[in-house]
């Protein structure tokens, strides 16, 4: 079955190019030229993929995306944007983007980063079932029981309250031990990897709670 792919832009020369090119390449292409237009169509369809020009009419990419994680909508976005600065990035990263691409991009990158994104956010029969037992402070993945420190679970809380955001170590590290804490703030990577140590596959290659360099982490599940 082909992927689904939403482009939102409002420059008519660049949705025919990435229209034309996603269909050349076995994609079925939905096209939508304002942020309310995307909003509602993203609402009321499912998508593989979501490609999002962060300067548009009504309402702006970063607010759609803003919109959309607000709502419970999780579909994979893709920001487009002719500003390459570090700032727009992590901001569209907090707010729950996949991975950023600044115009002019050449079609080959971008076809490139769609691949990626898809092969990381698509799920082949190997889904978890993940759920945090508060009766016993403890996580349940696929009806195994997991028993977690109280920092591990109050960490693995935080984390799942803002599941599919990133979080900078300096709000894991505030949320979690407080802002009076006489902990430092390496405890925040050294819980992270217990973590991991008790609910990842392969601690080298996590697949739930994945690191933004430079920046935090962030929760998939």
């Amino acid at each position: 079955m082909k992927k689904k792919i939403l482009v939102v832009d409002d420059e008519p020369s660049i949705l025919e190019l990435i229209e034309y090119n996603l269909e050349s390449n076995d994609y079925q292409v939905f096209t939508a030229t304002d942020g309310q237009m995307a909003f509602e169509k993203v609402s009321r369809n499912e998508f593989d993929l979501m490609l999002l020009d962060q300067m548009l009419p009504k309402l702006s990419g970063l607010e759609v995306l803003k919109k959309m994680r607000m709502s419970g909508n999780l579909t994979p976005v893709i920001f487009l944007t002719a500003v390459d600065s570090e700032d727009n990035k992590i901001e569209g990263l907090i707010s729950g983007a996949d991975d950023y691409v600044t115009k002019p991009f050449s079609i080959k990158e971008l076809l490139a980063r769609i691949e990626v994104v898809l092969r990381r956010t698509t799920h082949q029969g190997n889904e978890k079932s993940f759920q945090l037992n508060t009766d016993v402070k403890g996580l349940v993945i696929d009806g195994q029981e997991i028993s977690l420190t109280k920092k591990e679970y109050e960490l693995l809380e935080f984390l799942i309250r803002n599941k599919g955001i990133v979080v900078s170590r300096e709000q894991i590290f505030d949320n979690v031990w407080g802002i009076n804490s006489n902990s430092q703030m390496r405890m925040v990577d050294i819980q992270i990897s217990h973590l991991r140590d008790k609910i990842e596959q392969d601690t080298k290659n996590p697949q739930l709670i994945k690191t933004v360099h430079g920046f935090g982490y962030i929760l998939e599940v």
